[in-house]
């Protein structure tokens, strides 16, 4: 038996760039989607998925978020947050912050948060993408480590040309498992002819800690940014990754756009009405 997954790290110190000039004033994960912040969203999947601990890398130029994570913890300030019952219960000192010195990418904010994470395993979840599905893809991607020890991307199907938007997975089929793949090499951003599958690293992994290891030993790239993708790379080469397909059930939309915010919102308000 694997050591449980029971934390999770959420990377919440990015710029926000494309959701100028908003952003400026409030950080893209605390904009609402369905009445509730981006980040909550994230933060309910992966306590609906067996997660009880997690923590957030965050940046010092955006206190915003410490304030409603964490409150003030003064039962008489009228905007302390109240969670409602379908919410991630943050009350228990289960949250911790950490911060990104500077924005030098996701793998420099994954490494951030070593320091409280140590050497168990974790679930990422990207806040910029939300599952308007619920927990199902994350919790079937715990289960999988928790039997196997292997970590494990999700996997977004997209077409071809825009593949380098995004890390793409060389993957090989799994005997007698339609909705599961070997990943066996990762590649940041490839021109589409290039490309190894249309299969895209979307916003959902869980990760052994030999892969904040690889981190470690990771350089920056030439545009000064510490590629996850890189290590997830090296670690599908040493022993394949396993990847998880995302189904239209699971809800994916990704939010670090106002486009897909507005998409967000109007389907999660057709939903809870």
């Amino acid at each position: 038996m694997q050591q449980r997954v029971h934390t999770a790290v959420l990377p919440a110190a990015g710029l926000g760039t494309r959701m100028l000039p908003e952003t400026k004033a409030v950080p893209k994960e605390l904009l609402p989607v369905g009445g509730k912040p981006a980040i909550q969203w994230a933060l309910d999947e992966a306590s609906k998925a067996g997660i009880d601990r997690f923590v957030v890398v965050s940046s010092r130029h955006k206190p915003a978020i410490a304030a409603y994570l964490l409150g003030t913890n003064d039962a008489s300030d009228p905007f302390e947050r109240r969670a409602r019952p379908d919410q991630a219960d943050l009350s228990n000192g289960n949250i911790e912050i950490v911060y990104q010195p500077f924005a030098l990418g996701l793998g420099d904010a994954v490494r951030t948060a070593r320091s409280v994470v140590g050497s168990e395993p974790f679930a990422l979840l990207l806040p910029d993408e939300i599952l308007l599905g619920g927990a199902r893809l994350l919790r079937a991607m715990i289960d999988d480590f928790t039997r196997t020890g292997r970590s494990g991307v999700s996997l977004l199907q997209v077409d071809r040309a825009d593949i380098g938007s995004y890390g793409c997975a060389a993957v090989e089929p799994i005997p007698e498992n339609l909705e599961r793949f070997f990943v066996t090499a990762c590649v940041e951003k490839p021109q589409p002819f290039k490309a190894p599958s249309s299969f895209a690293l979307s916003g959902r992994y869980v990760l052994g800690p030999e892969v904040l290891e690889l981190l470690d030993s990771l350089e920056p790239d030439d545009h000064g940014e510490v590629q996850i993708t890189e290590a997830l790379d090296r670690a599908a080469r040493a022993t394949a990754l396993v990847g998880f397909e995302v189904r239209k059930e699971d809800g994916r939309v990704d939010i670090g756009s106002w486009p897909g915010w507005l998409e967000a919102n109007i389907r999660a308000f057709a939903v809870t009405g």
